[in-house]
């Protein structure tokens, strides 16, 4: 298989939930349930990944704390672990592994495009290699 064909930009992207640094705890919660998603992506202004908030943070962090008052950027995670559009898929295939996780986030110099599914690249590995 050639490399190219084993690039991240190969593959189509799904959107990514997003919220921004100042939205509240309720309203990502309201989000989260609403899109049945179990992590949400938390963008500056220009759409760059600042981090990653997942239900078990929310949970924990207004646990915790006093959920009315709490703002994604008191929840998320700040190193958040993502490809390069132009990365290989190998490259998101370990970070899914090691992080147990069956997404990872695709951004391109900062910004936010989307998110690539372990199902995707399995389902493109099998394709480029079966045809």
């Amino acid at each position: 298989m050639a490399k190219n064909d084993m690039e991240v930009k190969k593959i189509n992207l799904h959107e990514a939930l997003t919220c921004s640094v100042n939205d509240g705890a309720v309203e990502i919660a309201k989000k989260l349930r609403d899109k049945k998603e179990r992590r949400i992506f938390v963008v500056d202004a220009d759409k760059r990944l600042v981090g990653v908030i997942t239900t078990t943070d929310l949970v924990y962090k207004v646990m915790c704390g006093s959920s009315g008052k709490l703002n994604a950027k008191d929840i998320m995670t700040k190193e958040v672990r993502h490809v390069d559009i132009a990365d290989d898929l190998d490259k998101a295939l370990e970070i899914m592994n090691s992080l147990k996780t069956f997404t990872c986030p695709v951004t391109q110099e900062g910004v936010l495009l989307g998110v690539i599914s372990y199902h995707d690249l399995v389902s493109h590995v099998m394709t480029s290699v079966g045809g």
